[in-house]
């Protein structure tokens, strides 16, 4: 299972920085962290293959109040189960 680390630049506009707050926060693949200064968001998002991560990580490119994603890491080894 694919789990990626992305900072999300922020719009400085407040309304559509709360529409892309709102928009992510939907996803329940999504998970938020604390944002910094207004400005940066960092998530991790939990997909279930490499392509899902990749379409996931486009449509945040995408969305009105993001202005940049950094992609910090991708981790896509098997875990091993006991």
């Amino acid at each position: 299972m694919p789990i990626s680390s992305l900072v999300l630049t922020l719009d400085a506009s407040p309304q559509l920085r709360a529409r892309a707050l709102s928009e992510v926060a939907r996803d329940p693949r999504i998970t938020l962290g604390p944002p910094l200064e207004e400005s940066w968001l960092p998530v991790v998002l939990e997909t279930r293959s490499l392509p899902e991560g990749e379409a996931l990580a486009e449509s945040l490119r995408e969305l009105p109040g993001v202005s940049f994603v950094d992609v910090v890491m991708v981790d896509f080894s098997e875990q091993e189960e006991c």
